[in-house]
C-alpha cells in the first residue's frame, strides 16, 4: 500500500509544480503601457506574442509598466528576457542591467510642438505665456522636448509658459487641446501627421531632431542561439499573418536590425551612460 501512496504523492507534486515550470520557461516581454490594463496590453500585443511563441517554441508573456520609472525599476532586476520600448528606456536598461538592443522599428521619432489652428499659435515666439501639455515627466518625448526648449533659448519653462501640464499619454495631450485645457501640445511628430490626417486642424510650431524608433532588446545573458532566433523572428514578422495584424494595428512597417552604436547620439543627448 505504501508504494501506490508514494507514487500518488509524487504525481500530485509534479502536477502542482507544472505551472511554475511553465512560467519559468516562458519568455517575459516588458513594455510600457501608460496606465493601460494588463488585459488591454495583452490584447494589443496578442499577434506579436503568439507569433514569437510559435517561432521560438516557447511561450511569450507580455507585461506592461504604467510609466518609464516603473519600467526602469523592473528592468534593473532583469525581470524580463525581452523588452520593447522607446530607445531611451532601452538605453537605460542597457546601462543598468546589460540589455542589448537587437531590432527596431524603421524610421525616426522626433518631438513636435503643435497647437490648434484656432489659437493662432504658429511660431515658437507665439508660445510665450501660453499653457503647454506634455506626456509623462519621464517619457522620452518629454525629455527631448525640454532639450529643444533649451536650444530655443527657453531655459526657464515654468516662467515662459503660463501653465505646464502632464498627461499619461499622447491621447491625453490631444484631448486637452480639444477641450481647451492647454494651448500647445507636445507629442511625437508622427502623431501630428496622424491627427491632422484624421481631421484635426493644427499648426506644427516646431519639431526636433530625429532619434531611433521603438526598440526591441534582449537580456545580455541570453544564449547567443536564442538571441539570433529572436532577431530572425522579428525580421520576418511581416511574413506572418498574426504578426502583421500587430504591425498594422500599431502602424509599424516591421523591424530592422539594431545595435547599441545606433543610439550613441541619443545617449549623449539624454546623458545616459
Amino acid at each position: 500500500m505504501r508504494l501506490p501512496a508514494l507514487l500518488a504523492a509524487l504525481l500530485a507534486a509534479a502536477v502542482f509544480c507544472l505551472p511554475a515550470v511553465a512560467a519559468e520557461r516562458a519568455y517575459q516581454l516588458g513594455v510600457i503601457g501608460f496606465g493601460e490594463s494588463q488585459q488591454m496590453i495583452a490584447s494589443e500585443y496578442e499577434g506579436l506574442i503568439n507569433y514569437l511563441g510559435r517561432v521560438l517554441r516557447r511561450p511569450v508573456r507580455v507585461e506592461g509598466s504604467g510609466d518609464f520609472t516603473t519600467f526602469a525599476e523592473r528592468t534593473r532586476s532583469r525581470r524580463y528576457q525581452m523588452l520593447f520600448a522607446a530607445p531611451s528606456a532601452i538605453l537605460e536598461a542597457s546601462s543598468a542591467s546589460g540589455y542589448v538592443p537587437v531590432a527596431k522599428v524603421p524610421g525616426l521619432l522626433s518631438v513636435a510642438f503643435m497647437a490648434p489652428a484656432r489659437t493662432g499659435i504658429a511660431f515658437t515666439e507665439d508660445m510665450k505665456g501660453k499653457r503647454i501639455g506634455f506626456t509623462g515627466r519621464d517619457a522620452m518625448i518629454t525629455r527631448l522636448a525640454f532639450i529643444e526648449l533649451k536650444a530655443l533659448g527657453i531655459t526657464q519653462p515654468e516662467r515662459y509658459f503660463s501653465g505646464i501640464a502632464y498627461y499619461k499619454d499622447a491621447e491625453g495631450v490631444l484631448a486637452a487641446m480639444q477641450m481647451n485645457l492647454i494651448d500647445v501640445g507636445v507629442a511625437n511628430s508622427g502623431l501630428f501627421n496622424v491627427w491632422t490626417h484624421k481631421g484635426e486642424d493644427m499648426n506644427l510650431i516646431h519639431s526636433g531632431r530625429g532619434v531611433p524608433h521603438l526598440t526591441f532588446a534582449v537580456r545580455g545573458d541570453l544564449p547567443e542561439a536564442e538571441r539570433r532566433a529572436i532577431v530572425e523572428a522579428l525580421l520576418k514578422a511581416t511574413q506572418d499573418r498574426e504578426a502583421r495584424e500587430f504591425l498594422r494595428y500599431s502602424s509599424f512597417p516591421g523591424f530592422e536590425p539594431a545595435r547599441l552604436a545606433d543610439f550613441d547620439e541619443l545617449a549623449k543627448m539624454l546623458d545616459i551612460r
